[in-house]
């Protein structure tokens, strides 16, 4: 063999090598938002998300043709409704994730799943828990995903645009003692609001208000007599209930003489942007400004 033949033989070799190294990718390390160190072969092209936030951060990302699965329930943008859906929660179905080929696998919340989990994860599925009930800590949650799919510069992009939303609202908000009560669950379910530590709570705050809540922390259930008796000057629906949830609160039995109800200022806000840590917080924010300063000519169209 002639040392031009074994030169040319050495160069295709090596083309081969970095093509096979770039074909196998490269592994990285991430911490979820349990604290969970997991190992990642990258780059990642095919992932299951469970839970509607982290559909629509994946979205917002640009990474929405990684998507291979999404939880039963994530439907935003409506193009996500054409992919498989497989069961969530407590009701996770493996074999469907499975199914799905996944390189990794997106659940929200793992203290409602940690079997699950761990059975993925021994069929050699990485799982990335998240849980984010803060405006902070739906950054770190964009930040992780951001991580996992190769997008920090789109992460970091996305968080200030959010960062800037808020400020933006917050800066033209007059700051006032009023209040409002978020309805996180209807009546006939048993009532919940949103305490301090939550999106919701800080949406009041941005936009200048008092949540009448503030003293809970989290999401927590609640009376009709504490509603009464801390009578709200807003109340704001998030319960994804239809356009007949406003007449039910305004004509709730022994709720006429709250301050919300004999002023109309009962608002149906759309229950999936208000309730889901992902960038249509900022859509939520913005429409809660709009109803408590009068701007809207019309309410929001119920979720």
């Amino acid at each position: 063999m002639s040392k031009k033949t074994v030169s040319l033989f050495l160069c295709l070799l090596m083309l081969f090598s970095v093509a096979t190294a770039a074909a196998e990718g490269t592994t990285f390390t991430v911490t979820d938002m349990f604290d969970r160190e997991i190992t990642i072969s990258g780059p990642v092209t095919r992932i299951v998300a469970t839970e509607p936030g982290d559909c629509e951060i994946l979205y917002a990302l640009g990474c929405g043709d990684a998507l291979v699965g999404r939880g039963l329930y994530c439907d935003y943008p409506e193009s996500i409704t054409a992919l498989p859906a497989v069961q969530s929660g407590a009701d996770t179905n493996l074999e469907e994730i499975l199914a799905l080929n996944p390189q990794v696998v997106v659940m929200n919340d793992m203290a409602h799943s940690t079997e699950q989990v761990k059975l993925l994860e021994q069929n050699g599925i990485p799982v990335i828990a998240t849980n984010a009930n803060s405006l902070e800590e739906v950054y770190e949650n964009i930040r992780l995903l951001g991580k996992v799919m190769g997008k920090d510069t789109e992460a970091e992009a996305l968080v200030a645009e959010m960062q800037t939303t808020f400020a933006e609202i917050a800066a033209k908000s007059e700051k006032t003692d009023k209040t409002i009560y978020f309805e996180v669950m209807p009546l006939e379910w048993g009532l919940w609001s949103a305490g301090t530590n939550t999106f919701m709570h800080e949406l009041a705050e941005i936009c200048g208000m008092q949540n009448a809540f503030a003293d809970l922390d989290g999401w927590q259930p609640i009376s009709q007599e504490q509603v009464i008796e801390r009578n709200p000057d807003y109340i704001v629906l998030v319960t994804g209930m239809g356009e007949t949830a406003v007449d039910e609160v305004l004509n709730r039995t022994g709720w006429g003489d709250i301050t919300a109800i004999q002023n109309g200022a009962v608002y149906n806000a759309n229950s999936y942007s208000m309730t889901r840590p992902a960038p249509r917080l900022m859509e939520a924010a913005m429409d809660l400004y709009h109803f408590l300063n009068d701007i809207v000519d019309e309410e929001v169209p119920a979720a």
